[in-house]
């Protein structure tokens, strides 16, 4: 417990922490439509869709493959920056013509899953190039967990702020089936939104060492600070917990219908009745 404290106290873990952390959290903005498109609008194969995941897999694999094999001297930064924005572009390429029915084919949709894994994988092998460089003779182990908890704390608490604010659009399944220019606009909000999140995660890249040298700097020269450690540690329990209760009023009638759980909102008199 000792070692744990002392190793969050550290400039440098506090810091790729945070990095994790808040890039992860902007940019796993996405939007709530992307499913009612998928049956609504493209009309996509269950088959299609399982081999689209099954083939992610694999660039996903490739990538962190190639970048672990050529990218050991590549600027960390630019390699992320550069990767973020090509799948922006990507992205709204691709949903911008399915939402504005220019082209509805299952397959050309699932080549956005496919380009997804590009940028997640860049961001991985990175996290655990910064691992590597953190880490110390015996607590290996330690640091790898943690980097990869904050990675994974990302992601619900990203879930549940878009699913909040993309309550407020009429996005949902019957929304989608009307296929409207109002829905399509509203769709088409909640997509610009995410992708104006993404690119500012990229704002957080100043808190990533450009590379292993300048890692090795901060681990040897950065300040150890108890205020940090303790705001760490109290921030990611206190993300964890609000993670693990948004997910858990989604469960429950009284509780779903509130916007935070991704629900319309709950009618003033009746908790327990959703607005539709």
């Amino acid at each position: 417990m000792d070692g744990l404290w002392s190793l969050v106290q550290k400039q440098a873990m506090w810091q790729i922490m945070a990095f994790r952390f808040l890039s992860n959290v902007f940019q796993g903005f996405s939007s709530t439509a992307i499913p009612s498109m998928s049956s609504a609008w493209v009309k996509l194969w269950p088959i299609v869709d399982s081999m689209t995941t099954a083939v992610g897999s694999l660039i996903f694999a490739a990538i962190m493959s190639l970048v672990g094999k050529y990218g050991l001297h590549w600027n960390w930064r630019w390699t992320i920056a550069v990767s973020t924005l090509c799948l922006i572009f990507l992205d709204s390429l691709v949903y911008m013509l399915t939402i504005w029915d220019v082209c509805r084919n299952q397959w050309f949709f699932t080549g956005v899953v496919l380009a997804d894994n590009i940028p997640s994988g860049v961001r991985f092998i990175v996290s655990i190039f910064c691992a590597v460089e953190i880490a110390d003779l015996g607590n290996e182990g330690t640091v790898y967990g943690l980097v990869t908890t904050v990675n994974n704390l990302a992601s619900p608490v990203a879930g549940v702020l878009y699913k909040w604010i993309n309550a407020y659009f009429k996005v949902t399944l019957n929304d989608i089936k009307t296929d409207t220019t109002e829905v399509r606009w509203h769709v088409t909000y909640t997509f610009w939104i995410a992708y104006g999140m993404k690119v500012l995660s990229l704002a957080w890249l100043v808190l990533l060492p450009p590379q292993k040298a300048h890692l090795q700097r901060l681990k040897k020269y950065g300040v150890k600070s108890p205020l940090a450690g303790v705001l760490c540690i109290c921030l990611f329990l206190s993300f964890l917990v609000f993670s693990v209760v948004t997910n858990l009023m989604s469960i429950f009638p009284s509780t779903r219908c509130h916007r935070i759980a991704g629900g319309k909102g709950c009618k003033p008199e009746f908790t327990d009745t959703c607005v539709c």
